[in-house]
C-alpha cells in the first residue's frame, strides 16, 4: 500500500479548524528560520513554507521583503529544501510549500523530466504539499503527474474572480484542500474581512458538497479576521504576511521575533479552538 499523505491524513482525522501559518525559507537567515519553524510547530496543524523566488507575482511587498532579506542571507532552493528536510525530522505535521513554476522545471532534459526530479527531491525532503503561485489548472497535468507518483497534493488557488468553468476543472483535479484567496490581488494583511471572501466561501463549499477543506488566506491579520472566515465556512486559515511582518518589525533581536511570533500563533490556535 503506498505510503499516506499526511495532509489526506490530516483531514481524514482532524476534527477542528486547521491553522497554517506561513514563512519564508531562509527568512532571516537559515538557522534563525528554523528555530522559528520549531517554535510555532506547536500551535500549527500544518505548515507553509515559501521557497524564497526572484519575482513572486502573488506575494505582495512584506512577504517581497522577506524574500530579499533570505536571498541576501544566501537562500536558494536546494538549502531552502535541506532545511526543510531538516524540520521534517522534528515533525510529523504536513508541510506545504509556496514555489513558483520556473523552479520546478530546472534540471532535466525536459519538463516531464524536470519535474519529476524536482517532486522526488521534494519528496525526500518531506514534503506534503505544493501550491504553485503561477501555475493555473489548465496547465497542471503534467505536475499533476508528478505529484501522483510522489504523493504530493498540488494546492490549487481560487481566487473570488475564478470562473465556474475554472471551478469545475480544479474541484476534479485537487487533493487535500483547496487555497481561497480572501481578496482580490497580492498577499498582505488587510483590515476586516470583505463581504465577497464571505460569498466566496459559500458558493465554492456549496460547489464541492462539503468535500474539498478550503483553507482561507491572504490579508487574515487578527483573531477576528480568523473568527469572521471560519463563521463564514471555511475549514481553516493561512496566515503569511502579519507572521512575516513581526520578523520585519524585530530583526535587530532573534529573541523578540520568536516571542512575537509564538505569541501571535497561539493567540490564533486559541480563537480557532474556542471555536470548535
Amino acid at each position: 500500500m503506498a505510503e499516506g499523505n499526511r495532509i489526506v491524513e490530516l483531514f481524514k482525522n482532524h476534527t477542528g479548524k486547521i491553522f497554517m501559518p506561513f514563512l519564508v525559507a531562509g527568512d532571516p537567515n537559515i538557522e534563525q528560520f528554523k528555530g522559528l519553524a520549531l517554535a510555532i510547530e506547536p500551535y500549527a496543524d500544518m505548515l507553509e513554507f515559501g521557497i524564497p523566488f526572484s519575482d513572486p507575482i502573488a506575494d505582495g511587498p512584506t512577504i517581497q521583503e522577506a524574500n530579499v532579506r533570505a536571498f541576501e542571507a544566501g537562500i536558494n532552493t536546494r538549502l531552502a529544501l535541506e532545511a526543510i528536510k531538516e524540520l521534517r525530522k522534528r515533525t510529523e505535521k504536513p508541510i506545504v510549500i509556496l514555489t513558483y513554476y520556473n523552479i520546478l522545471i530546472q534540471g532535466g532534459k525536459t519538463v516531464e523530466d524536470s519535474l519529476d526530479k524536482t517532486f522526488k527531491h521534494f519528496k525526500a525532503s518531506g514534503i506534503d504539499g505544493v501550491v504553485i503561485g503561477d501555475l493555473p489548472v489548465e496547465e497542471a497535468d503534467l505536475t499533476l503527474k508528478a505529484c501522483r507518483k510522489y504523493n504530493i497534493c498540488l494546492i490549487f488557488l481560487i481566487a473570488p474572480s475564478t470562473t465556474e468553468e475554472r471551478l469545475v476543472k480544479i474541484f476534479q483535479k485537487a487533493r487535500g484542500f483547496v487555497y481561497l484567496i480572501s481578496v482580490m490581488g497580492v498577499t498582505g494583511a488587510r483590515k476586516m474581512v470583505a463581504q465577497l471572501t464571505k460569498e466566496t466561501i459559500k458558493n465554492v463549499k456549496d460547489k464541492t458538497n462539503n468535500s474539498l477543506p478550503i483553507l482561507v488566506g491572504f490579508g487574515i491579520s487578527k483573531p477576528e479576521h480568523a473568527t469572521a472566515i471560519i463563521e463564514a465556512g471555511a475549514d481553516g486559515i493561512i496566515i503569511g504576511s502579519a507572521m512575516v511582518k513581526l520578523i520585519e518589525e524585530n530583526l535587530g533581536s532573534f529573541v523578540n521575533i520568536k516571542s512575537a511570533l509564538v505569541q501571535f500563533v497561539s493567540h490564533i490556535k486559541n480563537t480557532l479552538k474556542r471555536m470548535n
